[in-house]
């Protein structure tokens, strides 16, 4: 670290820039399932056949957040007594776990239970339900789940005005969400377009996709987008990949023709990973519209853990455990057998819903991952938002064996915060996440971290006769300059070639330089990058200008 420099750099583009990322008001945030979370919350079945179930996935849920359960409060069971005992017994603990009365007839929480986004009704951001039509199924009791919750937490709550569940609902976070035609069924008399304007409104998207439902693969009439994708991060799709011969493969590969032809919320396409659904257990797969549908992409991303169901298919099982730990490294992956659920037309997603966290704090940030062009900086950019003052950013990385992570800041400057990974070298392989810090709390990205990150690397060598050496550093003064300054290198250096690189990597000063010469420049303020050249080195050096 370049402490004299880097203090002041930081503390100058903090002045300039803090304004720029606090955003202390969010008019409506819908976050996605991979982002921060306060717990899952799950319906008590009282069936001897599924409470193990719960109590499973209760039991993994417990490791990363609170467990809410929403028990019948009639004549029978009058209190928890039976229920805590026999969560107890299969190793569930008390100390995050959670009981709410409610009315029920069904375990199918994802989809009649309250959607949570974040809201401003005049005194700041706070959690709000959008409650989502179930009437359609005869269960009333269901249907008034979400105002049941509202009423008990004192939230506020909204309608959305169409009929679809929970489960036929996926987001990215950012930009897009995504349904099944099957929405178009049950809203016959609001057209397609409307029903795509109401959703972008209600959960403040840029733009909404449907896909083709699967109408020949099993699960029932509800023919649920979280049966064949799971959205992992703001940058990757899951989906299920099925045997050539089953019916409804064109369709979903179709699907995955739309997918792939999508830009994220960073104008990039979507990285899409094929995860094969498994068999039944005689080994054919459904191809009618009632059979059993069962799937690797129903899981449930509660914080650092992953909750995937599985089949007693030790093939395909382990083969999912494996896709899902190198698409998200570093996350608790933990396999919960859903077999009872599936002949009922759902999985582990569709008995559970996540809970946000009370306070908003999220890091939008494109993630540097696999191969790239050798530089011995790289620069992680991003954004934070918070529904409380932002304090801080960090960047946390660690290169190679190193057994602990380096923290240093990230610059907080306009229109993206920098964090500066210094002295690479040829061949190195570097893991990071970043962290953003309010009065409220904190949130990393991605939200398994420590345990995961995301990791980037170099080839050993870098093809080019330039020799980037570690301890060779450019000292410029003064810091920060008003656009004429002096440099100096660590090593011998008599001229060479002078450049200077926006942010964006645009090349907007080039002469040649002589050591020790005052370099007098017309670069408006901003953050720049300095490039001196010898026939043998490169020197690197950032510079922060500032005209006031």
């Amino acid at each position: 670290m370049k402490s004299g420099f880097t203090r002041i750099f930081y503390f100058s583009l903090f002045l300039l820039f803090f304004a720029y990322n606090v955003k202390s008001q969010v008019a409506v945030f819908n976050p996605a399932e991979f982002e921060k979370n306060e717990g899952v919350m799950m319906v008590w079945d009282y069936s001897p056949s599924r409470d193990s179930i719960i109590a499973n996935i209760a039991k993994a849920a417990q490791q990363a957040g609170k467990v809410w359960i929403i028990y019948y409060p009639g004549q029978a069971p009058v209190d928890t007594s039976e229920i805590r005992t026999y969560l107890y017994s299969r190793g569930v603990l008390s100390d995050s776990l959670f009981f709410i009365p409610g009315y029920t007839e069904t375990l199918w929480i994802r989809d009649f239970g309250p959607m949570t986004l974040y809201g401003n009704f005049g005194q700041g951001n706070e959690r709000y339900i959008i409650d989502m039509g179930y009437g359609t199924y005869n269960r009333p009791k269901d249907d008034s789940i979400p105002s049941q919750i509202a009423n008990l937490w004192n939230w506020q709550q909204r309608s959305l005005g169409l009929e679809i569940e929970g489960g036929n609902l996926i987001f990215d976070g950012l930009t897009r969400g995504f349904a099944s035609t099957r929405v178009y069924e049950q809203n016959p008399d609001i057209s397609p377009a409307m029903i795509r304007n109401i959703l972008i409104d209600k959960f403040n998207l840029l733009d909404f996709t449907f896909l083709q439902s699967l109408d020949n693969s099993g699960g029932g009439i509800w023919k649920h987008v979280d049966m064949f994708m799971k959205v992992l991060d703001y940058e990757t799709i899951l989906v299920s990949s099925y045997p050539e011969n089953l019916p409804d493969y064109n369709t979903l590969e179709g699907n995955v023709a739309i997918l792939q032809s999508l830009s994220n919320h960073f104008g990039k396409p979507y990285n899409i990973i094929r995860i094969p659904a498994p068999p039944k257990a005689d080994g054919s797969w459904a191809t009618t519209q009632n059979d059993e549908m069962r799937t690797y992409t129903n899981s449930l991303i509660i914080n650092n853990t992953i909750i995937v169901p599985s089949y007693g298919l030790p093939e395909y099982d382990m083969q999912a455990l494996q896709i899902y730990n190198e698409a998200m490294p570093g996350y608790k992956i933990i396999m919960v057998d859903a077999q009872q659920l599936t002949v009922l037309g759902g999985a582990i997603h569709c008995v559970t819903k996540e809970v946000p966290a009370e306070n908003l704090i999220r890091i939008i940030h494109r993630k540097v991952t696999g191969k790239q062009e050798f530089t011995p900086e790289m620069y992680i950019y991003s954004n934070c938002e918070s529904n409380s003052a932002l304090q801080g950013m960090w960047l946390y990385y660690k290169i190679n064996d190193q057994e602990q992570y380096t923290r240093i800041p990230v610059y907080m400057a306009c229109p993206q915060n920098i964090g500066i990974i210094e002295g690479l070298m040829p061949g190195d392989k570097v893991h990071y996440y970043l962290e953003g810090v309010s009065v409220n709390g904190s949130s990393t990205y991605p939200a398994g971290a420590p345990a995961a990150n995301f990791t980037f690397w170099f080839d050993s060598t870098v093809g080019t006769t330039e020799e980037f050496i570690k301890r060779d550093k450019l000292h410029i003064t003064p810091q920060p300059s008003v656009g004429s300054f002096s440099i100096f290198t660590t090593s011998d250096f008599s001229d060479g070639q002078l450049e200077i690189y926006t942010m964006n990597g645009q090349l907007c000063f080039n002469q040649p330089y002589r050591q020790g010469e005052l370099v007098v420049t017309n670069l408006p303020s901003g953050i720049y990058f300095v490039q001196l050249k010898s026939e043998l080195k490169v020197w690197r050096e950032k510079i922060l200008i500032q005209r006031f």
